[in-house]
């Protein structure tokens, strides 16, 4: 009388009547399972974690949002930094300066290359007191476009001295000159007036001097422009990036590229020798005062 407890207990049904919803499901599920070509069922595949579905989703959201930018400065994600080339903006337009055989000593001691009268790219970035910097804003004056990162374990140490040299050599000349630097790590973009970009080269109380951050994808952006290539690697003191340094004339005009230099010591410590640096900085000071008007 009435159904055997223990079979609706254990699933077993006493009669083919009284099969629940779940075996009737998995007598569906094998009768219309996968089979190979000799009848057999074919073996489940394993069940793709939810973890790894999310994983996977974010990861097709952020390819299609800042797939660019993150291909830019993350192509060697995982390896160590490597150094490469900068690949500077020399032929947009013809010559219209000097050639090479005209160059100050100076001007070729550090490399001094002429672009032409091509514009450079306008770009608005946050200075380290976090005001709205424009490259456009600065018709008038000549800029001298650096870039290294925020925490000065690059070429900073280096670079940042002669910049602070070059301006001490402007004299009064460096009330038209802007030296404006731009942040180079794309991990950490928050600056200020304290930040080691300005305070270990002793920039920070040189008033001609911007150091510049912002977005990631707006930092990115001015990179590009310039040819500034950046390489991350797996922990977060793994960032390089290629040396540029470009001279923007009063009218906008992007006209000359150099390149810095320096030594790298085994515990990628960057310096350079007193006289080469101060000669690097004379070099500098004597470009930007040419265009000077």
């Amino acid at each position: 009388m009435g159904r055997d407890m223990t079979s609706e207990r254990t699933g077993s049904p006493s009669h083919s009547d009284d099969l629940s919803d779940e075996q009737r499901s998995a007598i569906f599920a094998a009768a219309n399972a996968p089979r190979d070509r000799h009848g057999n069922v074919r073996a489940p595949r394993a069940p793709i974690p939810r973890r790894f579905v999310l994983w996977a989703v974010a990861a097709i959201l952020f390819l299609g949002v800042g797939g660019q930018i993150a291909g830019h400065f993350f192509q060697s994600f995982g390896n160590a930094p490597k150094a490469s080339a900068t690949r500077p903006i020399r032929t947009l337009t013809p010559p219209t300066l000097p050639s090479s055989t005209s160059l100050t000593s100076l001007e070729s001691y550090i490399g001094v290359k002429f672009i032409g009268s091509a514009k450079a790219r306008t770009f608005t970035l946050k200075t380290q007191s976090h005001k709205k910097w424009s490259l456009a804003a600065q018709k008038g004056k000549v800029v001298v476009l650096a870039f290294y990162n925020s925490i000065c374990n690059d070429i900073c140490p280096v670079l940042g001295v002669e910049i602070r040299q070059a301006a001490d050599e402007l004299g009064t000349r460096n009330k038209n000159v802007v030296f404006a630097i731009v942040n180079t790590d794309p991990r950490r973009r928050s600056i200020s007036p304290r930040s080691r970009a300005l305070s270990v080269p002793g920039l920070s109380s040189t008033p001609s001097v911007v150091f510049l951050t912002g977005s990631v994808a707006t930092l990115d952006t001015v990179w590009r422009a310039y040819g500034v290539q950046i390489f991350v690697g797996a922990r977060a003191s793994q960032v390089s990036h290629s040396n540029a340094l470009y001279f923007v004339g009063p009218n906008g005009d992007l006209v000359a590229f150099a390149q810095p230099f320096a030594s790298v010591s085994k515990t990628g410590v960057y310096s350079l020798g007193s006289s080469v640096l101060h000669r690097y900085a004379q070099g500098i000071a004597a470009t930007a005062g040419s265009l000077v008007k």
